[in-house]
């Protein structure tokens, strides 16, 4: 063996049998196709698990409403969870009794809303004869009469509109399987060969195939339980290497490769599967956080930004849902009103958690808007914070006035206490608005703040000694970091034509040839708007008071953002604001460069007026008086 091939030998590298993947790997070929044939025949499952279960759901009231009981579904059954007519209360009916039989038919334990439908719903005066086993274990009869009545009375007595009830139950089962299916094609169509947006795909239409699924005759839980699992694996994989498909940090891998281990822990293990479920939610998120502060700025930043976003909201309705939902179990049994509340308000919400979450994903996959992360996370955390402090301002002005009248007053003043409550709370929420979203605007759009207040201020002190050159060169820098836009141009008027005074990110011909073909609109608009103009679909006019009417010196013309989406209404008021500064600031240079030219000019002409005259004498030199 010669010394060239022993040292190959040497510096061979060790074979590495256990080594974690870099990222997952995108679709092609016999892969892509056997995606597109599952994802095929999962979509219209889909739409017909989505459409059954709305069916069903708006088609059956809600079974207490005719009968004066309020019932939910679980794996024993029809439970009864609060009674609310004086006729049932009498035949005998109580909280955390089972429906076991209706006249004569045999309650099953899967899916037993839908199938009890036909004999449920009759006609109005109807008798039904119920079946109900008792928690000590007894069984007995109850006839009770099917009547619409007892359905309007219960919204009347919860102080809520029936068809807003109606209406608002509707919306909440069908806005989410529409989000799912819409967001499944519209990935499937754009992105399907990329490995994040494939799973997301396929995990959304399996979400919309069983979101209402619980109320569908003839599925068992099991499939329910299935499809379920597999769509959650499939969006925890995808979140572990969102956005870009890469495991990074590469600790990521190893939980996802895990991910199947989960479909052999039995479904009636809930404590282990919900620690599971929090484990990988919290690895996920620390995850995300890690790929975040890693990356620099740019699209994949702000892709994470709307994942964040996301996730923030749908952690905050989940809160709010499972508050809700706790105090209707709480509070139902003694006051039934509470059923007609969570049937119009929380129930509506339930799919809002996960809703909000989606979105958060689809617009990050498919960098639709991605510059508008900022001004989002600012407004939503601002309505939080008004939100939460309008009730708080309430409730405390509420008791605090009711423990008064009840100091001084020795009762209770009842509804005053709530109107003064409402009164404080409005006179309080307008000075916490503006508080509030000046406070989101500094900590969530740091460079339009920037523009807005420093260019006016930049433009000031730099149009006493700056060339309109620099002048342009700084706005146009200033326009770029607030605003976002992905090339920029200043066109200011002289001997009645457009001239081009700067550029960034297009050339001066570039600029000149679209010029040629714009026709700048007359009137005193500040912002002029053309979302199919693919080259400067938003132009500021540079107008300046001059006398009893503005004149108008240029315009600043600007490129759409990088993600090719128009400008939103916060850059619009900043550049409609900074207008006027910069175009005062440009005239002023304008006439400061005049000036120095003609100063020139006259000094040029003077010396040379006076080299004529020496040369005329001669080069002697003018004799001084004597």
């Amino acid at each position: 063996m010669d010394a060239v091939t022993a040292n190959r030998e040497i510096a061979k590298p060790k074979r590495r049998w256990l080594r974690l993947p870099e990222r997952l790997p995108n679709l092609k070929g016999k892969w892509l196709s056997a995606y597109t044939i599952l994802w095929a025949i999962m979509l219209p499952l889909a739409v017909i698990g989505a459409a059954r279960g709305t069916y069903i759901i708006m088609t059956i009231p809600a079974m207490w409403t005719p009968y004066g009981f309020a019932t939910t579904e679980d794996s024993n059954g029809i439970h009864v969870d609060a009674v609310a007519w004086p006729a049932a209360r009498a035949a005998g009916l109580a909280a955390d009794d089972y429906v076991v039989a209706i006249d004569g038919w045999r309650v099953p334990r899967v899916a037993a809303r839908a199938a009890a439908r036909p004999h449920v719903l009759k006609p109005d005066g109807s008798a039904t004869t119920f079946t109900v086993r008792k928690p000590g274990g007894d069984q007995r009869n109850m006839r009770l009469i099917f009547s619409r009545a007892i359905d309007e009375q219960s919204y009347r007595d919860a102080g809520i509109s029936r068809t807003f009830a109606r209406a608002a139950t509707f919306v909440g089962v069908l806005l989410l399987p529409g989000l799912f299916l819409a967001a499944a094609v519209l990935l499937f169509i754009r992105r399907r060969r990329e490995a994040v947006p494939a799973l997301l795909s396929l995990a959304f239409l399996m979400f919309a195939a069983i979101f209402n699924a619980g109320d569908q005759l003839g599925v068992g839980i099991d499939v329910i339980n299935t499809t379920g699992g597999i769509g959650t694996c499939l969006i925890f994989a995808a979140l572990f290497a969102f956005p870009s498909g890469h495991f990074v940090p590469r600790w990521t891998a190893v939980p996802c490769l895990l991910l199947p281990l989960a479909f052999f822990v039995p479904p009636e293990w809930v404590v282990t599967n919900s620690i599971i479920g929090i484990t990988l939610a919290l690895l996920a998120l620390a995850g995300l956080v890690i790929r975040y502060r890693k990356v620099g700025v740019g699209p994949e930043r702000l892709q994470l930004r709307w994942a964040f976003l996301g996730l923030a909201v749908g952690m905050v309705l989940f809160v709010i849902v499972s508050v809700g939902q706790m105090a209707t179990l709480a509070f139902e049994a003694a006051d039934p009103r509470w059923v007609d509340w969570n049937y119009a308000f929380i129930n509506p919400l339930v799919g809002t958690p996960i809703g909000a979450i989606a979105l958060g994903l689809i617009v990050s996959i498919l960098r639709y808007r991605l510059y508008d992360a900022d001004a989002v996370m600012g407004r939503s955390a601002a309505y939080g914070i008004l939100t939460l402090g309008f009730v708080g301002l309430f409730a405390g002005s509420e008791k605090l006035t009711e423990l008064i009248g009840e100091r001084y007053f020795e009762h209770s003043i009842g509804i005053a206490a709530g109107a003064i409550g409402a009164a404080v709370a409005a006179v309080c929420i307008v000075p916490l608005h503006n508080r509030v979203h000046r406070w989101a605007e500094r900590r969530f759009q740091k460079p339009l703040i920037r523009l807005r207040e420093g260019l006016p201020q930049s433009v000031a002190d730099l149009r006493e000694s700056a060339s309109v050159k620099q002048l342009v060169s700084t706005v146009l820098s200033r326009v770029e970091a607030g605003t976002r836009s992905s090339r920029e141009a200043v066109l200011l008027y002289g001997k009645g034509k457009l001239a081009v005074a700067g550029t960034r990110g297009i050339t001066a011909k570039a600029v000149r040839e679209w010029g040629s073909a714009w026709s700048p609109p007359s009137g005193d608009q500040a912002l002029e708007r053309d979302r199919h103009d693919a080259a400067f679909p938003l132009r500021v006019r540079l107008c300046i008071d001059e006398g009893e009417e503005a004149e108008t010196i240029g315009w600043l013309v600007l490129g759409p953002r990088p993600d090719g989406s128009f400008f939103g209404k916060d850059e619009r008021d900043a550049l409609e604001h900074v207008a006027g500064p910069v175009a005062r600031a440009i005239h002023i240079a304008q006439l400061r460069e005049r000036r120095e030219a003609e100063a020139e000019k006259r000094l040029s002409a003077l010396e040379t007026l006076i080299e004529k005259v020496a040369s005329g004498m001669g080069g002697r030199p003018i004799a001084a008086p004597a």
